[in-house]
């Protein structure tokens, strides 16, 4: 869909999704043992089972989308409007930069996946020379409208770790204006991509490894969305995770400054936090009685999922940040809600994660039901306005 009968057709939503923040009531649909990370426009939703990527969909059901021929693995992590998948999966590639070109017999590597086409792998890249090409793992973290995927290279040792960008043009680059390490979480439609990156050199020996800034990457330019902090900000993290098509970003930044030299953050409170398009940061807060959240996406509408709890985890290099908790939804008029609230007392679902949401207000995640571990989704149920009598 171009952008702009996008626009036009999100612009004809506007009042359909003022009723749904207003009801903020889900019907949940059992997704099996399906462990989801995204859903598109359409509710097509991606994710795993048992180290296989899935696709689901309303009428047909769940689908595997194989392996790479010769592969072990695969792991879904994105999809477009268009349904095109990315991810990551193992299997034979070839890499080339810095001179380099090698033949790998099994790489860990971004995959794009068609209906028609089925699973491609997209190789790697040399991104840098300290390390045996063959050897660096890279991973898909989310595509847009034109096919563009993001993610990062699985080095974290050291300072080195790249963010990067594929397209069928020119494959897979560098993001330029990084520096290690970084990663690329989400990218808009236009080809604004967000994540992380060290600010500077100083940073890194000065504060230690981890103690990154989220960025945005467009056109050539790197911005530096910056923290909660206000004084010290070199003693602050933050991260941005998903971005809009309004150019609205999520993520997560420290509250207080950073203890010692901790990659993970532990020390330091923090919040789920919004970016408006022009830079201004917004602490998203937590829900009550919590010390973490983070955002994980926003849709068209500045609707925010994301998680809230008292339990952080980080596996940098592998894995984002992570609150294990409550799921919640934040909008501008109600705050944030936990979405346990949100659904039927009696329904036998505990909810723990939120992955994905899409401009129906649709959301996708992982929970319990009746104690076995489910995927779930969310479809807004509306109401109509009761009407008063008078007097």
């Amino acid at each position: 869909m171009h952008n702009k009968s996008r626009f036009a057709f999100c612009a004809l939503l506007t009042s359909l999704v003022a009723t749904l923040a207003s009801a903020q009531v889900y019907t949940i649909t059992d997704l099996g043992p399906l462990s989801p990370t995204a859903i598109n426009m359409w509710g097509q939703v991606v994710g795993n089972i048992n180290g296989q990527a899935f696709i689901w969909t309303q009428f047909a059901g769940q689908h595997g989308l194989g392996t790479l021929t010769g592969g072990t693995f695969s792991n879904a992590a994105g999809i477009n409007d268009l349904g095109v998948v990315t991810g990551t999966a193992d299997g034979p590639a070839t890499i080339a930069g810095h001179g380099i070109k090698q033949v790998c017999s099994d790489l860990t590597q971004p995959f794009v996946w068609t209906r028609q086409n089925g699973m491609q792998g997209l190789g790697g890249a040399v991104l840098d020379t300290d390390f045996e090409p063959c050897d660096v793992p890279f991973y898909g973290t989310w595509i847009n409208i034109r096919g563009q995927v993001v993610g990062y290279d699985g080095i974290y040792s050291g300072d080195w770790q790249f963010g990067f960008v594929w397209t069928n043009s020119n494959g897979m680059t560098q993001l330029g204006g990084s520096f290690p390490p970084t990663s690329a979480n989400a990218i808009r439609d236009n080809g604004q991509i967000v994540g992380q990156n060290s600010t500077s050199l100083f940073d890194l020996i000065c504060c230690g490894l981890g103690l990154n800034h989220a960025t945005s990457w467009q056109s050539g330019v790197t911005t530096d969305l910056g923290t909660l902090g206000v004084a010290d900000v070199a003693y602050y993290a933050s991260s941005a995770n998903g971005v809009n098509d309004l150019g609205q970003v999520v993520g997560w930044s420290n509250t207080t400054p950073v203890p010692g030299s901790g990659d993970c953050y532990y020390g330091s409170p923090a919040h789920a936090v919004l970016w408006t398009s022009s830079g201004e940061i917004s602490d998203l807060g937590t829900l009550p009685g919590d010390t973490f959240s983070t955002a994980s996406n926003i849709n068209f509408f500045g609707q925010v999922i994301g998680s809230s709890g008292n339990t952080a985890t980080c596996d940098y290099g592998v894995s984002p940040f992570e609150v294990i908790g409550r799921p919640f939804i934040w909008t501008r008029r109600r705050g944030m809600q936990d979405l346990n609230t949100l659904i039927s007392a009696n329904s036998g679902w505990v909810l723990n994660s939120a992955t994905g949401i899409n401009i129906w207000g649709q959301i996708v995640g992982l929970g319990t039901l009746n104690g076995q571990s489910h995927g779930f989704l969310l479809t807004p149920k509306f109401r109509r306005a009761s009407r008063r009598r008078n007097p």
